[in-house]
Formats: C-alpha cells, structure tokens, sequence
C-alpha cells in the first residue's frame, strides 16, 4: 500500500516531490530543435534574474518539456532576490498558507518544505512565513529542480541578432560575468528583475548635493553597527521604512526619527483582497473603466505596518515619528545634516535613509537601451493616463512590450518579456509577489510555449511524420486478419 504519510525529513519530501511529478508526468519529455548560431548553442529562454519569479517561470518551462534554458543574476549565490540583502522584515506579510511558487504541486509549497523539518505542530503555530527560512526555501526549490542559475552574471546589452537568412527573430545578449563579458543567443528573453529591474531607486533631487556617506536607499545594504552612535533620519512611511527603523533599532542605534507624508498609518490591507482566482482570471477581460476603478481605489489605499514589525518597534524607546511632514531640502553643515520639511522647520541628523520605494524610468537601465525607443508608455493610454502612471510599459497578455505607435514594427520586443511588478496595469497582480506568481509563470509559460512551437512547426511536422511507436504489433494484426478470414470463409 502507498505511504501518504507527511514525510518527517527533506530526503522524504523530496522522494515525495519526484513520485507527485512522476503521477503528473512531469516533467514533459523535451520537444524542441537543437539549434546554434556562428557555433554557440541557441537556448529557448533566457531568464534574467534567479529570484522567486525566474525561478517560477524557470520550473513552468521546464516541466513544459522547455529544458534548454539558462537563468543568469547578477548577485553572488545565496543573494539573488531581497530576502537575504535588503528585506528587513523579521517575517513575511502574505498569508503562511499561500501555495506560492508550487505550481499546483503540494510537495513543492513551502508549508511541505516546513512540516518535513519542524513537523505540523510547529506550522500550527507559526503566524507568518520567518524572511530567513522563506530564502532558504527558495535556495531548496532551485536545489531540488535542478534550475540553472549562474551567478555574478549581469545582463549588459540586448539587441536583435543579425541573421543571414529569414527566421524567426533570435536575441542577443552581452553577459558580464567575473572572467569578462560574452554573448549568448535565445529564442526568448525574460526580465524577471524585481523592483527595480526597469529603473531604479526614487530619490529626491537634493540627494544630488549630499555626499554618499550622509545617505543610503532603503534597497541598499546598510551596515547598522557602523551608525549605532548616530541619530538616523527616515524619509517614508512604508514598509521599508519602517523595517529599516526596527533593524537600526535592534542593533542599538542611538535614535531613529521617521518623517512620512500620511497622517497616521492605515490598518487594512485591501490587497490581500485581490488574491482570489476572479482577479487572476478576470483582469484581461475588464473594460478600461473597470480597471480604473480597481486602481484609483487601490493606489488610494496606503498599506498597513505589518504586524510583527510593529511588535519590533514596540520593543524600543529610541523611535519618533513624524507624521503630516515631506522633507524638501538637505545639506550638510558642520558634519551633520540640516533637514527643512514644507513648513520651514528645520530637523538635524546624522545619516538619511530615504525609503522611497522606486521609479520605472528605462533610461535608467543602460541594458535595455535598445529596446527604450520603441516600447509604448502608459502615458498613451487612456489607463495610464487617467492614474498618472506615465512610465509604466504597455504591455502583451505574455507580458511583451507592445510597439509604440509612432514607430516601425520591433520584432526584438515580441521575444522579450517583463515578468516583473511593472505588469500590474497591462495584466493584472499575476507576478511580481508570492500570491499569484504560479499563475503569472504559468501564462507567460503557456505563451512562450506557443510561440516556440509556431516557430519550430517545420521540425514538429517532420518530427510528426517520422513518429515511429508500434500501438499494436505486427504479429497481432496478422493474428487478427488470419482470424477473420477463418470466419469469412465460415460464412
């Protein structure tokens, strides 16, 4: 009889995991050509970025039957993604029982991955995912599907490979890499590049004139220790602000002082609302006025602290915050920072900590420099327009960067794809956090899947018509005429 025990260790759930993909059939058997250009392999996708989204889509392909694909991250190992550099949160605000990456496979959620260490009585009990074994777990998913991530290994330039003969279009990378740089040739590109992966940090303009040793942005590593006999300046209510405040705190930061533009922080966080399988399924469908109301809404809402990291700040006397205040103008005089808000007054501290979030601008990305003047904006569409996001790509249902109109036909754009949080108006809340990001994987898997085939049909259709598996044997169908003809000459 079959054990359906929970396994008690990760060598269980492992051995688990290969019988749920074995009855799934997973993975696919691989169907595509082989293929080189100028004597180097020609991958069916390359994947830009090793953190939670490249390796969901990673894992989508491969049990597509699409193994021949690389995922390049520009971090050092054990660093692609925020959990282990600048996630400052003790835990994770999604909801512990979200499947998020498992791609409909039990023995891939994170809840297996836990019990098989710590056992159900501890799931029980856990109130949020812990950041530290939330990374962990996704260093076990890459582990234990085999994705193949290098490392240190940066994106440079992309532009359209020059081929000599008519085809479909293939993407040219320069990938830097410790030894130097070398090109590398796909089919298809993903970005999967989290925040700031189509721009970069928002700063306000007089960060221009403080020199680098005053400031830092929340995305920043930042060593507290070097700072605990400093007053630290915050600009942001958010969650990284308020994440970077507990950390400077825990580590013994003399005093924190927190300046936000709300009055006081909200409670409710009403995107954990749209978590359900109707936004999943439905956005595409929705009229553009639908859409508008969903997000005025939305972007209307701000979001509540998280619930453990108020208990951190609960724990210090050192905090102050300032609410109703936009600090306008810093300079440094005399060694410390002298801070003027809107009203004219004026703050002082020793280091400034901007937890301003981030800006989609693609100039800012030197390695997409090819692609800047064709892509669409937001600004020209009515959507974009009407909610003031003006930078935001227009984007394909399998995440393409649609043409701009005052340009001529790209066919670079169709092969390269944005699975990153700047989707959220073109397809909805598919990618980009944990809630939803099998569904966004799935889609832009299913998408590059059709496409590959409709450029490979030639070898399908030769592949089709060499198909040489016996259903019945010879032997049989000889049995079975002799028999008939027995009864025919009965009759």
């Amino acid at each position: 009889m079959t054990d359906f025990t929970a396994p008690h260790s990760l060598q269980q759930l492992e051995q688990h995991l290969q019988r749920d993909l074995e009855y799934l059939g997973l993975p696919e058997t691989p169907w595509l050509s082989e293929k080189t250009y100028q004597n180097q392999p020609i991958y069916d996708v390359i994947i830009i970025g090793g953190g939670m989204a490249g390796l969901t889509l990673a894992a989508a392909l491969r049990f597509s039957g699409v193994q021949n694909i690389r995922l390049f991250d520009k971090n050092p190992p054990q660093k692609a993604g925020p959990w282990n550099t600048h996630a400052r949160m003790q835990t994770l605000r999604s909801p512990k029982e979200l499947p998020g990456p498992a791609l409909g496979v039990p023995s891939l959620t994170f809840r297996a991955w836990y019990t098989a260490q710590y056992g159900e009585v501890a799931w029980e009990n856990l109130d949020r995912i812990p950041t530290a074994q939330w990374h962990l777990y996704l260093m076990w998913y890459q582990s234990v599907l085999q994705l193949p991530v290098s490392h240190q290994h940066e994106l440079v330039d992309l532009e359209q490979a020059s081929l000599a003969s008519s085809g479909p279009t293939l993407v040219k990378l320069q990938i830097q890499n410790p030894a130097g740089t070398q090109p590398y040739y796909a089919r298809h590109v993903v970005l999967a590049t989290g925040m700031d992966g189509l721009g970069g940090p928002n700063l306000p303009s007089y960060h221009t004139h403080l020199s680098k040793q005053y400031w830092a942005h929340s995305s920043e590593t930042i060593d507290f220790s070097q700072h605990t006999s400093h007053h630290i300046a915050i600009i942001g209510g958010g969650d990284s602000a308020l994440d970077a405040a507990a950390t400077a705190l825990d580590v013994g930061v003399k005093q924190v002082t927190i300046y936000m533009r709300q009055p006081a922080f909200s409670q409710i966080n009403y995107w954990k609302a749209l978590t359900h399988s109707g936004h999943r399924s439905g956005y595409a469908q929705l009229q553009t006025q639908q859409k508008l109301d969903l997000w005025r809404f939305l972007f209307a809402q701000p979001t509540p602290p998280a619930r453990g990291t108020i208990q951190r700040l609960l724990a210090h006397h050192a905090l102050q915050l300032i609410p109703d205040t936009t600090i306008q103008h810093a300079q440094v005089v005399d060694n410390t920072l002298s801070l003027r808000d809107t009203n004219g007054k004026n703050h002082k501290a020793d280091f400034l900590i901007f937890a301003t979030g981030y800006q989609t601008d693609l100039a800012r990305r030197p390695e997409l420099k090819r692609l800047l003047p064709d892509v669409q904006r937001m600004q020209h569409t009515e959507l974009g327009a009407q909610l003031g996001q003006n930078e935001l790509p227009v984007l394909n249902s399998d995440f393409s960067f649609v043409q701009a109109s005052n340009q001529t036909g790209s066919p670079l754009l169709e092969r390269v794809h944005c699975f990153t949080q700047q989707a959220l108006l073109s397809v909805g809340k598919i990618c980009g956090d944990i809630p939803s990001i099998s569904t966004g994987a799935n889609q832009l898997c299913q998408a590059i899947v059709a496409q590959l085939y409709r450029d490979d049909f030639d070898y399908q259709l030769e592949q089709l018509k060499h198909y040489d598996e016996l259903e019945v044997s010879t032997e049989a169908l000889n049995a079975l005429y002799r028999n008939t003809r027995v009864h025919e000459d009965v009759m």
